[in-house]
């Protein structure tokens, strides 16, 4: 059995000015701290592969979080994580390379919340604020997940 690794991450915090689109809110000075600091959070984990909402919030989460990387791995945008439910996003999830250990997958909630409780139960947080993170360990394939 090969073990896997998914990293939850949401995106950091985000200007919410009256009349701007949704997917085109961008992070604020806060949100970029907190994207940095999820960043070293993350490097000990070195994910091989990225699922990332397109939204430019998440887009820029991502960057500030790669900086802070020692490799660069893949990334996907994807559409469908832009208010996915947890089910979309485990069925994204599924889709992933089995050569694939470690796998960020950043987007929004209430979707990414739903999904780590339904694969945490008790021991997923019980807020999950811009910036947060949660990681399941599992042994298996993706599809397993």
């Amino acid at each position: 059995m090969t073990a896997r690794t998914l990293l939850i991450l949401r995106h950091a915090s985000a200007a919410n000015e009256p009349g701007m689109a949704d997917a085109k809110r961008p992070l604020t000075p806060i949100g970029r701290q907190e994207a940095a600091y999820a960043g070293r959070q993350l490097a000990p984990f070195q994910p091989e592969h990225v699922l990332c909402s397109p939204a430019l919030r998440t887009r820029q989460t991502w960057q500030q979080v790669s900086t802070e990387l020692a490799t660069q791995p893949g990334v996907d945008f994807e559409s469908s994580i832009y208010e996915a439910s947890a089910r979309t996003l485990r069925e994204l999830i599924w889709q992933t390379d089995e050569d694939v250990r470690t796998l960020l997958l950043i987007g929004h909630n209430p979707g990414l919340h739903e999904l780590a409780w339904t694969l945490l139960g008790d021991q997923a947080p019980q807020q999950f604020p811009p910036a947060s993170l949660a990681a399941v360990t599992f042994s298996g394939s993706w599809t397993e997940l």
